[in-house]
């Protein structure tokens, strides 16, 4: 029995012209997906996508401005919280939900699902700052891996997502994205403060050890993309 799942694609404004391009390598690679819903301020018009306004979330740029002032860096966590609360406000979502970055290109065919268990890939990046917001969410919130989730996409689970958020709000007595943003030391919050990837990487690896496999896929940064069968994706990032 295959696993269904949707693709979620936050769309920033560095992102919106080369959304066309991404939806083709995603449409032709991911394999065992539904939907495709592209979250955007601007509307987006592909075939065989679902456009989402970004203003359905209970959080917006100038929300978050108020915790840290105006900068560039607020749409940044924007998109984290948005990728974090996707299944909590767009309709008919399933419970499985693969984000992917937008300037992520999947190169080859690939599978998020192996006998029932969501896999999922690592990277190397290290940031003591991300596990020091992790533990100010939740003291027992540690880094528990040897890798880092930071790899540019993500199979995120509603029923997991809600154990998180309960865990969370509980100890905060707060929303967590309120929470989520106040556990942000300053002294970090104009650099990188805080990451949704290890956030859920490491509760997996806490909370649910059993219920999902780590699978590598071979990838790499870079400033276009690369058609090598060496990859099995790549990230084209704005700044390089």
């Amino acid at each position: 029995m295959n696993i269904l799942f949707d693709i979620v694609i936050p769309v920033g404004p560095n992102d919106i012209n080369k959304i066309n391009t991404l939806i083709e390598y995603t449409k032709k690679n991911i394999i065992g997906y539904r939907n495709i819903y592209l979250i955007s301020k601007n509307n987006i018009n592909i075939t065989d996508c679902i456009f989402i306004n970004e203003n359905i979330f209970p959080f917006n740029i100038n929300v978050i401005s108020v915790f840290y002032g105006k900068n560039n860096r607020n749409g940044w966590y924007f998109q984290q919280l948005i990728k974090l609360y996707a299944s909590f406000f767009i309709d008919n979502i399933l419970n499985n939900y693969l984000v992917i970055d937008a300037d992520t290109y999947f190169l080859k065919p690939t599978i998020f699902f192996k006998n029932k268990l969501p896999l999922y890939n690592i990277g190397t990046e290290y940031n003591l700052p991300y596990f020091e917001h992790m533990i100010n969410l939740y003291p027992t919130l540690i880094k528990s891996s040897n890798h880092s989730g930071i790899c540019h996409h993500m199979m995120f689970q509603k029923h997991i997502l809600e154990e998180l958020f309960n865990l969370v709000e509980s100890y905060h007595n707060k929303p967590f994205w309120e929470a989520f943003l106040l556990c942000i030391n300053k002294n970090h919050y104009l650099g990188s403060g805080a990451s949704e990837y290890e956030i859920y990487f490491n509760y997996l690896h806490i909370f649910h050890p059993n219920k999902f496999l780590i699978r590598e896929l071979k990838w790499i940064n870079n400033s276009q993309i690369i058609e090598d069968n060496d990859y099995d994706y790549v990230s084209c990032h704005w700044y390089l």
